[in-house]
């Protein structure tokens, strides 16, 4: 399942323009040195966690300085969470998520994939479906608003995919 960051895991809409180094300020807060706060959504962390324990695995796909994200995830503690890192300066997350694909079939021996993404914008949802045309698509904040509805969202996708 590939997840974005801005505007879907967190609340601010573009990670690469804060400025580390990140302090936490609780849990699933944390400022930057100028002083932007950052907030991890809570319904979508308990959707990933609870599909992490259901072994789906789980790819950030983000558009961002990997850098910065980066650092973002391990200050609120949340890097060890995905299994793949796909977060690179550009807007081509049909390639990102080529190499996450990729890795897993090596780390996982996977071969065939049911594809879940989750953002809340579809500006990358025609790229990407050229390249993979069964992928699910959630908008975050559209399609669900809460954990359940988000997790059951999720479910009824890789119900539905083809292998």
């Amino acid at each position: 399942m590939f997840v974005d960051l801005d505007g879907t895991l967190w609340d601010h809409e573009d990670v690469s323009q804060m400025h580390p180094p990140f302090r936490k300020m609780g849990e699933g807060v944390i400022v930057d040195f100028n002083g932007s706060v950052l907030r991890v959504n809570e319904h979508m962390l308990e959707i990933l966690k609870n599909l992490k324990k259901e072994q789906i695995l789980l790819s950030t796909l983000s558009w961002n300085n990997p850098d910065i994200a980066l650092q973002a995830l391990q200050e609120l503690g949340l890097r060890e969470l995905f299994h793949y890192h796909a977060i690179e300066f550009h807007p081509r997350k049909d390639l990102m998520a080529e190499k996450a694909l990729a890795f897993f079939t090596v780390k996982y021996g996977c071969k065939d994939f049911k594809i879940v993404y989750i953002d809340d914008r579809d500006i990358h949802i025609n790229d990407f479906k050229k390249k993979y045309p069964d992928t699910c698509f959630i908008m975050a904040w559209r399609d669900f608003s809460n954990f359940e509805e988000g997790l059951e969202a999720v479910k009824k996708c890789l119900e539905n995919i083809p292998h």
